[in-house]
C-alpha cells in the first residue's frame, strides 16, 4: 500500500469517528443520553451534574441515590456551588454571534423534582469558573469585544449575591 493511500484510510477513519461522535450528539438531544458530567456537586440527597457540550447544549441533572434521573436544565453548566443560602449553576454559551450566560437558582418543589430559575442574567458567557469549598465561585464573563481584543470582567458568587472581583485569572 503506497503511503498516499494509507493517509486516505487514515483520512476516511477520522471523518468517521467525527460523524459518529456528531451524531450520537445530536441524538443526545432528542433521548436520555449518559453524558460524562463536567461538574458534580451533592445536593438534594443525590447529585446535580453539570456538563458543557458547546454549541449543542449542555444538560444539569438530578440523579437521585436510587439512580432515578431528573433533567432540571438544558444549558451548559461550568460551575454548580452550595452554599447556606442555596444550590446555584452557573451557565451559557458564546458560540459565533450567541453570548449569553445566567445564574440558575436550584430549588425542589413540593413534588420532590427540582426546578432551576433564573437568579441573575448576566452579560455574556462565562468561562474559568472556580468553585471554593466554603460555597463561592469565581467566573469571567466575556462582554464583547473592544477594537479588535475580547473583554472579560471577573466576578464572584457569594451568597446568593453576585460582585464584580478582582480574583479570577487571566483570560486563556
Amino acid at each position: 500500500m503506497t503511503a498516499l493511500a494509507d493517509e486516505g484510510l487514515r483520512r476516511t477513519a477520522t471523518m468517521r469517528r467525527c460523524f459518529v461522535r456528531i451524531a450520537a450528539m445530536a441524538v443526545c438531544t432528542w433521548l436520555p443520553c449518559a453524558h460524562a458530567a463536567d461538574v458534580a456537586v451533592p445536593a438534594f440527597d443525590g447529585h446535580l451534574l453539570g456538563s458543557d457540550v458547546g454549541e449543542w447544549i449542555g444538560r444539569l441533572e438530578y440523579v437521585a441515590r436510587d439512580g432515578a434521573r431528573q433533567t432540571v436544565l438544558e444549558e451548559n453548566i461550568l460551575g454548580i456551588v452550595k452554599d447556606a443560602s442555596g444550590v446555584f449553576a452557573i451557565g451559557g454559551l458564546a458560540h459565533m454571534s450567541t453570548n449569553r450566560g445566567a445564574i440558575y437558582r436550584i430549588d425542589r418543589r413540593n413534588d420532590g423534582t427540582l426546578s432551576a430559575g433564573v437568579l441573575l442574567t448576566l452579560a455574556g458567557a462565562p468561562s474559568q469558573v472556580r468553585t471554593y469549598s466554603d460555597g463561592t465561585a469565581d467566573f469571567l464573563v466575556f462582554e464583547g469585544w473592544t477594537g479588535n481584543r475580547k473583554h472579560f470582567r471577573c466576578y464572584r458568587l457569594a451568597n446568593a449575591l453576585v460582585e464584580p472581583a478582582n480574583t479570577c485569572e487571566p483570560p486563556r
